[in-house]
């Protein structure tokens, strides 16, 4: 633990020294209110959300099966997020078609049958092995 703690503080320090140096550019100022902004975001909405979302999980579903749904369902969280301004087209250039050029709406909905399938797979084996056990 110590040494990704001292990797993330020498990566952090790196990053506030090079905004600092390159002010004109960098916006200090601008970038420690979206820091500050985000990461309020998370702490506030994001981590109870999950935390949530984690329990509830917990509560209605049957012990074989929690563990690949919330893994699923934290999976699928982080996919839509990082794919959001994609397939909301954000940055799309009229005058150049290769920014942008699939269909990420489409994509996403495949990586998620994928992701969900994958998490049913999980449950069915789980739940046939457990079968198996107590038939032995």
């Amino acid at each position: 633990m110590v040494p990704a703690f001292l990797v993330g503080w020498a990566v952090i320090a790196f990053g506030a020294t090079r905004a600092l140096g390159d002010a004109r550019d960098a916006h200090p100022f601008a970038l420690l209110v979206h820091v500050v902004a985000f990461d309020l975001l998370h702490d506030v909405v994001v981590a109870p959300a999950l935390f949530l979302g984690a329990w509830v999980i917990g509560k209605l579903l049957p012990p074989v099966s929690r563990g690949p749904v919330r893994a699923a369902a934290a999976a699928s969280a982080l996919f839509i997020a990082f794919s959001y301004p994609l397939v909301r087209r954000w940055g799309q250039r009229p005058t150049n078609t290769s920014t942008l050029p699939l269909e990420y709406g489409r994509n996403l909905v495949i990586v998620l049958i994928v992701v969900w399938a994958l998490a049913g797979a999980t449950i069915v084996w789980r739940t046939l092995a457990a079968r198996r056990e107590v038939a032995s």
